[in-house]
This record gives structure tokens, sequence and C-alpha cells, in this order.
């Protein structure tokens, strides 16, 4: 299975936890972002080449997994993931419920049908996707 994982910059080590977690259970991993992170002061050509990348990772993947909290970014892979929803799996995690409520953070995508929403503590979710 393909993946991808999102969520913003200040994240990129959980990502880079759940993208090993999934590797090691077999699956391939579309585009790592982590590696040059943020490209907000680069020219613009980069953040074109980043964005196709990023978008085509998630279009390419059979699951996306996004981690919350997310900035700008996050919220457009999520949106394209829903777009393209054909047979895509799209796992929303947060720590906490807030987001969801709307405590905090909400977003009315993270409720459309595609999305599973899973709170839960970061390890606890890094269990669930060793069974994926």
């Amino acid at each position: 299975m393909k993946y991808y994982v999102a969520s913003g910059v200040s994240n990129a080590e959980k990502v880079n936890q759940a993208a090993s977690v999934l590797s090691a259970a077999g699956h391939q991993r579309t585009y790592d972002w982590t590696k040059h992170g943020d490209v907000s002061k680069t020219a613009p050509e980069r953040k074109r080449e980043v964005a196709a990348s990023e978008a085509r990772g998630v279009l390419e993947a059979d699951l996306v997994v996004l981690l919350l909290p997310g900035r700008f970014g996050t919220h457009a892979e999520l949106g394209m993931a829903i777009a393209s929803n054909e047979n895509k799996r799209i796992l929303l995690w947060s720590e906490s419920s807030a987001p969801f409520d709307g405590a905090e953070g909400f977003c009315v995508f993270y409720h459309h049908p595609a999305v599973e929403r899973i709170v839960c503590p970061f390890e606890d979710l890094l269990d669930q996707l060793k069974t994926l």
C-alpha cells in the first residue's frame, strides 16, 4: 500500500515516526516533505515544485494520514484526499477531540464521510498503524 503523511512542519518528527511504522510494515511512502521542511522563504520555482510533489504524493497514496494540528498545507492535502477519494483511506488524528467537536481548530471537512477521525495518544496511533 502507498501512503502519505501530512501535518504541519512543527510535527515533522511525528510524521516520520508514523512513516517509519508504516514503512516497517511494508508500505511505500509516496513523498517525504520532511526532507525539505518549510519552503515559505524559497524561490517561487521551488515552491511550485514542492506543491506539485506534495499534491502528487497525496493523489498517488492509497492511505493518507493527517496529524493535527496542521496548517494551510495540511488542510489543502485533506481537501485533495477527499476530492480524489478513489477507495483512498483517510485517517485524521488528534490527541484531543477539540478540533472535531468545535472547541478548537474546527474544520467542517474533518466530518466528511470519507474521513476517519482518531482521538488517542500518539503512541496508540502508532500501534494502530502497525496493523494496517
